[in-house]
């Protein structure tokens, strides 16, 4: 098993694309403070959120599902160039019931293992249903939880992995 530190820094890449599921256009909210953490290290971020159509000047994405789809084919999604990515790492906003079934919708699509190079399930997000759920996904080695919080953790990994 991964120490919590190789999880961090294997959630950070050159190449890579980060999504924010639960992002929100409420300014008190950790979705919009995640979300806005990205923006402010220049990390190419993708707002994940049914009900918006942009947040913090980013087109958002409804699902998942979409994400990886388009990063599997190396194409474009709602004004995002995902053709020269390595991989998809989320963070996690969303109640633990939402996040249970996005893993759920993530192990229905095609080629999600080659995709998802990283879940940081914020506090609050996760529970042992979706930490059990990550498990039979075969995507447990890439999970960042105990209460980790990129706002606190994310300059470490932006660090080890040289960006």
């Amino acid at each position: 098993m991964s120490s919590i530190k190789t999880k961090i820094k294997s959630f950070f890449s050159k190449n890579r694309q980060y999504a924010v599921a639960g992002a929100s256009n409420n300014p008190s909210k950790f979705g919009y403070k995640i979300l806005n953490w990205y923006i402010v290290h220049n990390l190419p971020v993708v707002p994940i959120n049914p009900k918006e159509s942009q947040i913090l000047g980013k087109p958002v994405v409804s699902n998942v599902t979409t994400l990886i789809e388009a990063i599997a084919k190396q194409t474009k999604v709602d004004g995002h160039d995902l053709s020269k990515v390595d991989g998809l790492s989320v963070s996690f906003l969303t109640p633990p019931p939402i996040t249970a079934a996005t893993l759920r919708e993530i192990g229905k699509t095609e080629g999600y293992k080659n995709v998802i190079k990283g879940l940081w399930f914020q506090p609050g997000s996760y529970d042992q249903e979706v930490l059990d759920i990550a498990e039979e996904l075969g995507e447990f080695d890439k999970v960042i939880e105990e209460d980790e919080c990129i706002l606190v953790r994310g300059e470490e990994g932006l660090l080890s992995a040289n960006l």
